[in-house]
């Protein structure tokens, strides 16, 4: 009788109306990238080029009900841009050159995450620790190295993101989306922000203004349900109930 009666409490607490509910995952995606700045968009000696980025990390998450849920996800990427030189000074006017920078950054983002049937979407705010610094100038290779200190160690972005439950069911599934992340932050160092930079080899560029990354990326999660928080309705104890 007495087990009879603690499967009756199991069954109304795993179909109560309120729950909280927590999950875990990995996830790993790779994408591209962009430099967001109005010199490169405005100056028709420099051509956009699309970089190319990958992380991989994990996420948590606290979920109430049945929609809404708060995730933080951390993970840890490399990150590159590219834009074409043009009728360099001092070069053949004929020739193009590639003007490259990268970083590795260690990324941490609190999210609100929506759920709906098997789609979600997910947006806040995003900060980031970069490291490994990386220039890579065609036009004047020599000098690359120079520009070591030239990326700024913190940034602060945004990133959206949206997608869908692939296959699985209501404990693990596999996930796959987008995620759009732009970055607030002026990717130059402040030791750099007034000089040229990234423009090092146009003498006639005084102000380059602002340089902004904007990155685009196929993320695949697979998540796993631990367990649910909720209140019995026989004794109205908290129980939490793991998968």
């Amino acid at each position: 009788m007495k087990r009879y009666f603690f499967i009756v409490c199991l069954l109304a607490a795993v179909n109560g109306r309120s729950q909280t509910w927590f999950d875990v995952g990995l996830k790993g995606g790779a994408g591209t990238g962009f430099l967001m700045n109005s010199t490169l968009n405005s100056d028709a000696r420099f051509t956009q080029a699309a970089g190319f980025n990958y992380f991989f990390g994990g996420k948590v998450g606290i979920n109430f009900g049945e929609f809404v849920g708060i995730t933080c996800d951390v993970d840890y990427g490399k990150y590159s841009y590219t834009f074409d030189q043009n009728e360099v000074p001092g070069l053949s006017a004929t020739e193009t050159y590639k003007f490259k920078l990268g970083y590795n950054s260690l990324n941490v983002m609190p999210m609100v995450r929506y759920t709906k049937s098997s789609s979600y979407l997910e947006l806040g705010p995003q900060f980031s620790f970069t490291r490994n610094p990386l220039i890579e100038d065609d036009a004047y290779a020599a000098n690359s190295s120079s520009y070591s200190d030239a990326i700024r160690n913190n940034l602060t972005g945004i990133v959206f993101g949206f997608g869908g439950h692939m296959v699985g069911n209501e404990i693990i599934s596999l996930m796959m989306g987008l995620r759009f992340n732009y970055v607030f932050s002026n990717v130059v160092s402040s030791t750099y922000e007034d000089t040229r930079f990234p423009y090092v080899n146009y003498p006639d560029i005084t102000s380059p203004g602002k340089t902004s990354p904007l990155n685009v990326q196929l993320v695949m999660e697979i998540n796993y349900s631990l367990g649910y928080i909720v209140k019995a309705s026989c004794g109205r104890r908290t129980v939490f109930l793991t998968f």
